[in-house]
């Protein structure tokens, strides 16, 4: 791009630096200093500018955990059995076997009976014997616990996010797509009352009105397959409150409807933003003064003063007007879930 449309963190970073005065004067900074900065903006610009994220559906597929033993199984575990631990007492049931020392499981319960305990002290533990309910196999866990053990998100019940989503709107609707659906109350709904819709009783409002009745229903009335979300981007997890048995099955895909950040190495017009730009040139007029303020009042040959006070404060007035700006114009609606 040209001088003034920049197209990089380079090109950026000269730009703000000619708005400063460069080359006529000496801009104080050093490139660390304005490397942070160019990323405090592109933060900035990505949690609170509407062009700063983009509408994207995140996929995850439904995973079993992982028990890996020391050694080779004694006999064959059976697919449906349930396997328990000699001394830790953990359960769980065999949901697929890939080789002689691998076998996958869920529904992972420990000594106490507990499903929610997922964690090193609550599993299957190395030099213990696991032991199938039916068909009597057995098998020493691995006597590295991380390598024994690794809980796949059926067990933890939670999805994990990339960083690069800031926040979760929705998962979509959730099932096993068995016959069952057809005797839902969406369903039955729709195949009674549809017709006299679209024929003109009742109406789109009568429609519309019903939508949100059935939709209070679920709410008030859950089923195994209904799901809350909770979701943290600092902790990178998006946990769907549901009963994991009954929605889904282990090989089936979760789509959550989510805001991802926009990637300034893939679609750099992102510099080129206006109110990034300014943004970038004031908090380097900021530091630019922070800078100079342990010289201020310093006479300069010819007399002149440094007056490092006066760009600080510029700076930052600059940057208070822009941060209210970006609420006023360029913020969306708080409408998802951001911890």
């Amino acid at each position: 791009m040209s001088s003034t449309q920049p197209a990089s963190t380079t090109e950026l970073k000269e730009y703000c630096l000619r708005k400063l005065g460069k080359p006529v004067i000496d801009i104080n900074l050093a490139d660390e200093q304005m490397n942070d900065m160019i990323d405090e903006s592109i933060q900035m610009f990505q949690e609170y500018h509407f062009d700063g994220t983009e509408v994207d559906y995140y996929t995850e597929q439904v995973t079993a955990s992982t028990l890996t033993f020391a050694s080779s199984a004694t006999g064959t575990f059976t697919v449906g059995e349930t396997i328990t631990g000699g001394s830790s007492n953990a359960t769980a049931e065999v949901q697929k076997r890939t080789s002689a020392t691998v076998l996958k499981f869920f529904k992972h319960k420990d000594g106490n009976g507990l499903r929610a305990a997922n964690t090193s002290a609550n599993t299957f533990v190395a030099g213990e014997t696991v032991t199938g309910s039916s068909s009597g196999a057995t098998g020493v866990p691995h006597a590295t616990q991380a390598t024994a053990v690794s809980f796949g998100n059926h067990d933890n019940k939670y999805l994990t996010i990339a960083d690069t989503i800031i926040g979760v709107r929705d998962v979509l609707a959730i099932g096993k797509g068995s016959s069952d659906d057809m005797f839902s109350a969406e369903y039955q709904f729709r195949l009674n009352e549809l017709p006299s819709v679209t024929q003109g009783a009742g109406g789109l409002s009568y429609y519309a009105a019903a939508q949100e009745n059935i939709s209070l229903l679920n709410q008030l009335f859950s089923s195994g397959a209904t799901r809350q979300i909770r979701f943290n981007r600092l902790t990178d997890k998006l946990h769907l409150d549901m009963d994991w048995d009954e929605a889904v099955d282990i090989g089936n895909w979760i789509v959550a409807q989510c805001y991802k950040k926009i990637d300034g190495g893939t679609y750099t017009e992102i510099y080129n933003d206006l109110f990034l730009k300014k943004y970038t040139t004031a908090l380097f007029k900021k530091q630019w003064g922070q800078n100079l303020i342990k010289y201020d009042g310093m006479q300069l040959p010819g007399g002149a003063t440094l007056n490092g006070r006066q760009i600080y404060d510029d700076g930052h007035t600059e940057l208070e007007k822009l941060e209210e700006e970006m609420q006023l114009r360029y913020s969306l609606p708080d409408n998802f879930y951001v911890g």
